[in-house]
């Protein structure tokens, strides 16, 4: 005679409930953020590095300017990525 068991897996959740909601609304974005900040900030320099080559500047530099407009893609991708999260 055989038996067979049947057993219910245990599912051992270590995610606090609120944290999925945290991570939704803060933590997502603010890494989209960061992502659209530096691949924004990597083009302003490759371009550079590509005008020094070239020949039309004659110095390498990065401005404060670059970094207000790799700035202004941080707040962009950051918002486009919280939007998403409120609609879902």
């Amino acid at each position: 005679m055989k038996t067979t068991i049947k057993s219910n897996p245990v599912y051992n959740s270590t995610i606090i409930p609120d944290f999925k909601k945290l991570n939704n609304h803060l933590v997502k974005p603010l890494k989209s953020g960061f992502l659209g900040f530096t691949t924004i900030l990597m083009i302003i320099i490759i371009l550079n590095l590509l005008s020094v080559i070239i020949g039309s500047n004659e110095k390498f530099g990065i401005d404060f300017l670059d970094f207000q407009l790799a700035g202004v893609g941080f707040v962009l991708q950051m918002t486009v990525t919280s939007l998403k999260s409120f609609i879902r």
